[in-house]
């Protein structure tokens, strides 16, 4: 029977984080996670890389369901909330259609909706 797990102490913690390098990835455009039925597509995520002995990812973002046998060219839908609309129709000061038509381009990134609505005033 195995022995349960203690916990750590803040002396290994510290020297486990001493260890542990980090890299923000910058640029990444999309993370597709391929399954055996559907892909799950992470439009403009961010992007960590951790080395701790190995190199691990770190992915955060909403991700997209899309069916197994898309090519990827097609745009994946959108799921855009009336809160989403109202905060970019807000920061932008721009239509509900200009505001839903920027984070349909921006495949979701509310912050590259604002700025790409920003830009063009």
């Amino acid at each position: 029977m195995a022995s349960p797990k203690r916990p750590m102490s803040p002396r290994e913690m510290k020297r486990i984080r001493g260890q542990m390098k980090t890299e923000e990835l910058e640029g990444v455009e999309e993370v597709i996670i391929r399954l055996e039925d559907k892909d799950i597509v992470i439009p403009s995520p961010q992007v960590s890389k951790i080395f701790l002995g190995g190199e691990i990812y770190q992915v955060v973002g909403s991700g997209i369901e899309r069916e197994k046998g898309s090519t990827g060219v097609e745009v994946a839908a959108v799921d855009i909330s009336e809160d989403d609309v109202k905060l970019i129709m807000n920061q932008a000061g721009v239509s509900e259609e200009e505001a839903r038509n920027a984070i349909e381009e921006e495949k979701g990134d509310l912050a590259g909706a604002i700025m790409r609505l920003k830009s063009k005033k």
